[in-house]
């Protein structure tokens, strides 16, 4: 069945799954649609950043993470996606601003593993 053709429920699950497979291209064609088509679009960001992330797309992964916060800044991988907009952002030379990103999650996450690695990465700044 051609991808066109699924529900977007189905899609976004199949994603998941291929996410957490580390198929990240067959991941990112679902994520896409399911972005396009407005279905959990803040997730689905969230999900393309952190293909980019992954795929060394810094650049990307910021752009997403960016628009999946903005969407919805209250989900439960915030603290990830915070931690990895920083990382992204100190990849891509902006290390003022991954500055700012870690301080916030050291303040914000204080118990969290995000928090622990945010501190250690600011410390190297």
């Amino acid at each position: 069945m051609s991808l066109s053709r699924k529900s977007n429920s189905a899609l976004y699950s199949e994603g998941v799954r291929l996410f957490q497979k580390k198929k990240y291209s067959d991941a990112k064609k679902r994520f896409a649609i399911t972005q396009k088509k407005n279905y959990k679009p803040a997730a689905s960001s969230y999900y393309l950043g952190e293909i980019a992330y992954y795929t060394k797309k810094y650049s990307d992964a910021i752009f997403y993470f960016k628009k999946s916060a903005g969407l919805y800044d209250q989900a439960g991988y915030i603290d990830t996606l915070l931690l990895h907009t920083a990382i992204s952002l100190e990849k891509t030379g902006d290390k003022s601003q991954a500055k700012v990103f870690y301080q916030t999650i050291i303040d914000g996450y204080p118990g969290k593993k995000s928090a622990k690695i945010a501190r250690k990465k600011l410390n190297k700044l």
